[in-house]
């Protein structure tokens, strides 16, 4: 098994919100040549979120994860069935679905499923709340990290990576990731955001053993890596 291996391959939130992107500069360009009425089609924005909660689900590995992509794929489905029929639902009122997905998450959390921990994975989310981990795997190969208006807090400082390795997966909307690595551990940022920013102030160099990979996507959120 390698650090691809896991559920939903490559495709990613972060590839979701880059194909947004070049749907959106498409869309506005036919729209300044008078092809077509962007208007028309920007009205149906929330099918992004169904999208991104179809790669959130297909990548979950825990129910709090799932439960968290399903209820994007709802919440996106019906604004967009919604926008098609004509009847206005705005994502203001419907923010009581948030309080909705937490309290399924802590009763899911309090019935043992409190993210995967294995030998090699890890898979956190943290909806309106904290999340703190420490790893301690001999073989660390990837991580899947979700912070939705909530904070993340890793230890890989006891850890090893398998192959000398890692891959984190991060999607981060209006909340925080902080990681914490071990001195010899270079990082690898590849993470793609938009009103935010990540932070490296890690001391590990190309030449270290030990590699970690960071993609993903953050909104108006921020990703710190330190040693």
């Amino acid at each position: 098994m390698t650090i691809h291996d896991a559920p939903g391959g490559r495709f990613t939130p972060q590839a979701v919100v880059a194909m947004a992107v070049i749907a959106l500069g498409l869309i506005k360009t036919a729209d300044n040549l008078g092809w077509i009425e962007a208007g028309s089609m920007l009205r149906f924005w929330p099918i992004a979120l169904v999208a991104i909660g179809v790669t959130l689900y297909s990548r979950a590995v825990d129910r709090p994860a799932r439960v968290t992509g399903g209820l994007l794929i709802a919440l996106g489905g019906w604004m967009t069935i919604g926008r098609a029929f004509g009847m206005q639902i705005s994502l203001f009122s419907l923010w009581p679905l948030a309080l909705v997905a937490m309290g399924i998450t802590m009763i899911l959390r309090a019935q043992g499923a409190k993210g995967l921990t294995s030998e090699h994975r890890i898979s956190d989310i943290a909806f309106w709340s904290g999340v703190k981990r420490r790893v301690s795997s001999p073989a660390f190969r990837r991580a899947d990290l979700t912070a939705i208006m909530g904070g993340i807090e890793v230890d890989f400082r006891p850890a090893t990576t398998a192959g000398g390795e890692a891959v984190v997966d991060l999607f981060v909307v209006m909340g925080g990731v902080e990681i914490t690595v071990p001195p010899d551990w270079a990082v690898s940022n590849q993470m793609m955001a938009v009103m935010g920013g990540v932070d490296d102030r890690t001391t590990g160099t190309q030449t270290s053993t030990n590699r970690l990979v960071l993609r993903g996507f953050v909104l108006m959120g921020g990703v710190g890596v330190k040693t």
